[in-house]
């Protein structure tokens, strides 16, 4: 009976997995039976998640020039993080002066014509209708008050939220000052020792595993460091040629259309052409001129970055497939929204990694065991 058992369950490759399957089902069923205790480990996540997403982005940046000086230039580690910070400092402040003046003029240009430009977008929309030839069991003039209504309605909303949340403006800036003040405290230890936290994560685990964990750990943590970096900086160099090219087009708003521009070419193969939405919408209502020359500046950008840029900057980084990159989005943005789009790439990239290294040892552990 007992070498049955074990022949059957025990010693049987297919029954443990489907044993781990039904496991895992059942692990995942309690969890959304009890999902109020959840509720206390999402609010922490919701706290801590985004100075920590923050400090890990600029870390990933400032690691290999802090690495530089230590190696490179022998300048102490302690010393080379306060210089980076001092300078860093520096630049965002001669930044915000430069900017925030000219981002101030267009902000306050932008709120007194959007009413202009929403009435003028809803005579054109209807306009068009107006022209088309529409079947006999369409009533026109029914439709046509019927689009009237719908920007009328929709304008008075877009007031009335706009007033709504300007009230929780003060909310926003608090939350925010909180997680600016905790950014550099978390980037500050995360550099000073960053570089130890494998081997001292992998400490905790039976000494037979802390090499191949903290192996691990390494990989996931240069792959991740060189996606963040490449496609950090395409998207600074996308958002710089969007603002030039605004600015040599003449396009009104240029300035805070190439800074929309920026994060949004964070999202893989999809950025550039949600970044040129609404500088088209801004371009057509301008003229039909200015809509050209957006979508000429637009080609422009697109080939420096997919046929200049990116092939240099980024090389294949995370060495995924475009049609699983376009996958891992189209999933990623439906179950998390935005952040998914931003994150969903690298976080796919780390989930092939860890089944990779998993799927390797437990080969190995099968042909010791068949041996």
């Amino acid at each position: 009976m007992k070498n049955w058992f074990q022949r059957l369950f025990l010693n049987n490759k297919t029954s443990i997995l489907l044993l781990n399957a039904l496991l895992a089902l059942a692990v995942l069923w309690l969890l959304r039976q009890t999902t109020w205790l959840l509720v206390p480990v999402e609010q922490f996540f919701k706290i801590v998640l985004p100075p920590l997403m923050i400090a890990g982005v600029l870390y990933y940046l400032l690691v290999p020039i802090v690495n530089g000086l230590t190696r490179r230039w022998h300048i102490p580690r302690m010393l080379s993080i306060f210089g980076l910070f001092i300078g860093g400092l520096l630049l965002l402040i001669w930044g915000l002066w430069q900017v925030l003046p000219l981002l101030e003029n267009q902000l306050t240009s932008f709120i007194n014509v959007l009413p202009g430009y929403w009435q003028r977008l809803a005579k054109l929309t209807t306009h068009w209708f107006q022209q088309q030839t529409l079947p006999d069991y369409v009533d026109g003039e029914a439709l046509t008050k019927e689009l009237t209504n719908f920007f009328s309605t929709k304008s008075n909303q877009l007031l009335a939220n706009t007033l709504n949340q300007l009230s929780n403006v003060v909310g926003f800036i608090s939350k925010a000052a909180i997680t600016l003040a905790t950014v550099p405290i978390l980037l500050f230890f995360m550099l000073k020792d960053g570089q130890h936290f494998p081997e001292r994560l992998a400490h905790y685990l039976p000494k037979s595993s802390r090499a191949s964990v903290t192996q691990l750990m390494r990989e996931i943590s240069h792959k991740i460091g060189q996606y963040i970096q490449g496609q950090l900086t395409v998207a600074f160099c996308a958002m710089l040629m969007f603002i030039l090219g605004y600015s040599l087009i003449g396009l009104r708003f240029g300035l805070i259309l190439g800074l929309i521009a920026g994060p949004l070419n964070l999202i893989p193969y999809f950025g550039s052409t949600l970044a040129l939405i609404p500088a088209l919408t801004v371009g057509g209502l301008t003229s039909t001129r200015m809509l050209l020359a957006v979508g000429g500046v637009f080609l422009i950008e697109w080939f420096i970055e997919t046929q200049i840029l990116s092939p240099i900057i980024m090389s294949n980084s995370l060495a995924l497939h475009p049609v699983t990159i376009v996958f891992v989005l189209l999933t990623a943005g439906k179950l998390f929204g935005l952040v998914g789009l931003i994150f969903g790439v690298p976080g796919f990239a780390i989930l092939k990694i860890i089944a990779s290294r998993f799927f390797s040892w437990y080969r190995r552990r099968s042909s010791y065991s068949d041996n």
